[in-house]
């Protein structure tokens, strides 16, 4: 920050403070009538320190940061204003409007009915209700009765149309739809509502005249709305939904480009015309719109401008370049005031990614917020590896900014690499509470119950919101497996049907995935029995490739046990889709493992292998068969090469990782097997394998290391098996205590006798 903007600072605050022995509120509601929001933050929250119970500081606090543009941290306070009954409705209603604004429509619906339990008529209430109730495209009925009662409070309110129209729409009610369109075009005719609500009845008209399926009335709607409002965002965006649904994508594009010719300054069409360049893989001249934007005069318009270059930066993993671009942006609004707290973190954020942990930290020394302050610096400390360190700073910023889902997440990242795992799974609930969809806390939580074997807590965490925040595609998996596993047919036939219907290139995958749910429950010839099951079952789709791999493993798990039909049957599966799909690399590979796992000749399954290499040379699967192979021929240099592929070429996979390290442990190359598991334990904190196998490798150094403790607890924890038990006992054997490996010895004689029994 330059010194005149610090004296600035510096000297406005001893203004503030100067008159607080006053009356510091007015003073504060002052420099909010002259607009200037950001100055009376920081006056505000060291009031809230002095007086944490007023609801009135509360509310004040939270509106200032809403009006902001910083909803989420405006949440705690409004939360803690509305147990006040004075400001309750108030706070209530600024609540709801956030989760609104911000198209989080549960909470919105959970706000403003938390105000009409207690003022039932409030008209406010009722329309921001109706509208989160007919965005979230699920309660019309109730969107409906809401409009009723606002009519009947207020027979003229003109802003209840587009809820009533929006409803009635999802409801298929075609002929009150064709009255309210009529009714709310008088009105407009009639009063003087301004160009947004004339764009928005042109729009919605449009919609109704395409979901009719009048294709071409609907596209002479849409040129006309065009024609009227090239430039009104909701005109462009929802034009863009019908031209790209008629896979006019060039139109959707020219939409943009003109829009943004009209109105350069707009940054939604800025931001969504390089997008759509991006998804044309047109990088520079995506790159090049964005730069347009940073040479514009309006100082924020250009700031915003490098943020969103920054973003497209850090997408393309060009992370110095995006660091760059936001100090760009720090340095345009420098000159106009005193960033906001928000920005210098998001700068600071940047800086991390791209490394410079130093100049992170020096931005955190500028800031006044404390609370951002200590999320970079346990940002840093994690950067760093020091875990330790970044919860102490986590816990520090937990004080003031409890309510923050990303530092949760984060903090739940660190407690997992010291191996507190029962912190991680509450920092996990925590940030699931805030923001369920924010980050992938779901899928990392329900991980680590599912490791465990704590299968109905893993499926419960999985579902939290599913509906409305959804899952990765990774997480829609594992929920099916789950699912299966627990024998709720119901929900898996369920969700395959959606995935059946919505994604059907992922149905394949979504097959394999409920099978093998099946298959920890009820063993192959169930898991197999699930996917016969399905009648569109289609071997030669490529798209049901994984299903057909897992038919191939079953079939022959299978086989082993009873000689039946099943092999033969998986046999003549693999032929119709080798006869459909003869180059397919994912084919090839089904056919490499059949002979793999059917025993073949190993320079037949060398060659079965080598036969995906040559149309994807960097498949990783038939990298890991090669590898599996040059084993068992005792070619480990062979094998390690090959496992090294296979892990480059596919980073999030874990076993090629495993496997090249006990290849190196044979080869006595111990320090390199350890950096490599050392590595990959940093996204795989519970992975058994890994921390059993890093464990044994540290071991040979140290056995009583408190390191090797930890991986050895980690891998009985985590489903190692004997294996991590006798690694377990030695390590307390190492240590001198007798007593607590005779206890894991005890206690792992008594598990198999449960589980034998």
């Amino acid at each position: 920050m330059p010194i005149a903007l610090t004296a600035l600072v510096v000297s406005l605050g001893g203004l503030i403070v100067g008159c607080r022995s006053a009356d510091p509120m007015e003073e504060i509601e002052k420099l909010q009538a002259e607009g200037r929001l950001q100055a009376t933050v920081e006056p505000l929250r060291e009031l809230i320190q002095e007086n944490p119970g007023d609801g009135h500081l509360m509310f004040v606090y939270g509106r200032t940061l809403s009006a902001l543009g910083r909803a989420g941290l405006a949440e705690w306070s409004l939360r803690e204003a509305m147990k006040d009954p004075d400001w309750r409705v108030s706070a209530g209603l600024q609540l709801a409007t956030n989760a609104a604004r911000g198209f989080n429509f549960p909470a919105a619906i959970e706000s403003a009915t938390t105000v009409l339990e207690y003022v039932p008529d409030n008209i406010d209430a009722l329309l921001i209700r109706a509208s989160a109730y007919t965005h979230s495209r699920i309660y019309h009925e109730e969107a409906l009765a809401d409009v009723e009662r606002i009519l009947e409070l207020d027979p003229d309110n003109i802003k209840v149309m587009e809820p009533k129209i929006l409803a009635l729409i999802g409801l298929e009610r075609v002929e009150e739809l064709e009255q309210a369109m009529e009714e709310f075009g008088r009105k407009i005719d009639k009063a003087d509502l301004g160009e947004g609500m004339s764009s928005w009845h042109c729009t919605t008209l449009s919609i109704f005249t395409w979901e009719k399926g009048d294709i071409e009335a609907a596209r002479q709607r849409w040129a006309d709305c065009l024609d009227a409002y090239p430039t009104d965002p909701e005109v462009v965006t929802k034009s863009l939904n019908f031209y790209d649904s008629q896979h006019h994508y060039q139109r959707s594009t020219d939409v943009l480009a003109k829009a943004l010719e009209l109105a350069p300054d707009t940054r939604v069409f800025r931001v969504g015309l390089s997008g759509r360049l991006v998804g044309f893989a047109r990088y520079e001249e995506a790159e090049q719109v964005l730069l347009d934007g940073t040479k514009l005069e309006r100082p924020r318009v250009k700031s915003a401008a490098w943020l969103d270059l920054a973003k497209f930066y850090q997408r393309r993993e060009r992370f110095q370049d995006a660091a760059d671009a936001v100090g760009k942006a720090v340095e345009i609004v420098e000159q106009m005031s005193n960033p906001e707290p928000r920005l210098l973190l998001d700068y600071a954020d940047a800086l991390l990614i791209a490394g410079e942990h130093e100049r992170a930290l020096a931005i955190a020394e500028e800031m006044t917020y404390q609370p951002y302050q200590e999320m970079i610096r346990a940002r840093v400390a994690q950067e760093r590896g020091e875990f330790e360190k970044a919860l102490e700073h986590y816990d520090a910023g937990f004080l003031l900014w409890p309510d923050n889902p990303f530092a949760r997440f984060y903090a739940a990242r660190a407690a997992e690499a010291v191996g507190d795992f029962d912190r991680a799974v509450e920092e996990y609930r925590y940030s699931l509470r805030i923001a369920p969809g924010a980050t992938d806390a779901r899928e990392r939580v329900a991980g680590i119950h599912f490791d465990q074997r704590h299968h109905a807590e893993a499926l419960q965490l999985l579902r939290i919101r599913a509906d409305s925040e959804p899952l990765s595609q990774e997480g829609e998996l594992l929920s099916l497996r789950l699912w299966a596993l627990a024998g709720r047919g119901w929900e898996v036939d369920r969700s395959v049907n959606s995935i059946r219907t919505g994604s059907p290139e992922l149905l394949g995958q979504a097959l394999a995935a409920a099978a093998q749910g099946v298959n920890d429950r009820a063993g192959p010839k169930h898991a197999l029995a699930l996917i016969r099951r399905a009648e569109d079952f289609d071997p030669a789709d490529l798209n049901h490739a994984a299903a057909l791999r897992a038919i191939v493993g079953y079939s022959l798990a299978v086989g082993e046990l009873a000689v039946g039909e099943e092999v033969e049957a998986a046999s003549k599966d693999l032929e119709v889709a080798l006869a459909a799909n003869p180059d397919a690399p994912e084919i090839r590979e089904v056919a490499a493992y059949f002979a793999e796992l059917s025993k073949r000749p190993s320079d037949e399954v060398i060659a079965a292998y080598n036969a995906v290499l040559e149309v994807d040379p960097e498949n990783a699967r038939a990298l890991e068969g090669l590898g599996r192979a040059a084993v068992a021929g005792n070619a480990l240099d062979d094998a390690l090469a090959y496992f090294d592929r296979a892990a480059a070429a596919s980073p999030d996979e874990v076993e090629p990782v495993v496997e090249a390290a006990r290849i190196l442990v044979r080869l006595e190359r111990l320090e390199d097997a350890a950096q490599r598991l050392t590595e990959v334990m940093t996204e795989n904190q519970h992975d058994a394998a890994v921390c059993q196998l890093l464990g044994e490798v540290l071991a040979e150094r140290d056995a009583s290391a408190d390191r090797v403790l930890d991986l050895a607890r980690r891998a009985v924890r985590f489903g190692g098996g004997e294996g991590a038990v006798k690694l377990l006992v030695r390590v307390h054997e190492a240590r001198g205590e007798a007593e607590a490996a005779r206890s894991v010895s005890e206690r792992w004689q008594a598990f198999k006798q449960r589980e034998s029994g």
